[in-house]
């Protein structure tokens, strides 16, 4: 009896654990099943084509209207220096300055419109090429901030001399007239490299929407 007993128990626990490792597996089945399932049903993030393209042509319409201002900026410039060496009234540092900086306006809008032009024309309201455009858009803007931030170089010295040269034939304090000058420069500058870092945010985001 108790041969045929010890027989009998190895078939049970084999079989009670074949059960097991079958409830087991089901169980992780299922586990997969349920989890593959939420996976399928989350919400997918979608490209705003048409937000998109509206902040394209937003963006493009205000480069243009910047893009006006320096051309009027640096002709401005252009006849002031004119105006200053033929009717010799403003003086030579006045002079000095405007011809100077007239002549670093010439060559940042020469860059800034060999960079406008090829970005423009490559512009369309496709929506299949919306997110191209967005991105060539936002490229341009990276340049052109780029461009912004180099033109600093030779103005900062250039403001700087202006105002030791003006400072020798006035009372006023030079220091003050140093920590304005060079407080709007560097006002100026702070402005134009936080457009350009979240620039380059915006740049990387369109990236991952290719």
């Amino acid at each position: 009896m108790s041969i045929e007993k010890n027989k009998i128990e190895p078939i049970i626990n084999s079989q009670q654990q074949e059960k097991i490792e079958t409830k087991q597996a089901e169980m992780l089945d299922d586990a997969w099943a349920e989890l593959s399932q939420d996976w399928q049903t989350q919400p997918t993030q979608k490209t705003d084509i048409s937000a998109l393209i509206k902040r394209t042509r937003r963006r493009t319409r205000g480069a243009k209207f910047c893009f006006a201002l320096n051309i009027l900026a640096t002709l401005g410039l252009v006849l002031a220096f004119l105006y200053g060496v033929f009717d010799d009234q403003l003086g030579d540092p006045v002079n000095t300055y405007i011809g100077l900086g007239s002549l670093i306006s010439l060559i940042f809008v020469y860059f800034e419109t060999k960079l406008r032009l090829a970005t423009w024309s490559q512009l369309c309201d496709s929506p299949e090429k919306a997110i191209a455009n967005a991105i060539a858009g936002s490229e341009s803007s990276m340049k052109y901030m780029w461009i912004t931030k180099i033109s600093f170089l030779p103005f900062l010295p250039l403001v700087n001399w202006f105002v030791y040269t003006v400072g020798q034939t006035s009372e006023k304090p030079l220091l003050l007239a140093f920590l304005m000058a060079n407080g709007f420069m560097l006002g100026m500058y702070a402005v134009v490299e936080y457009l350009h870092r979240k620039r380059k945010k915006e740049y990387q985001q369109l990236l991952q929407m290719k």
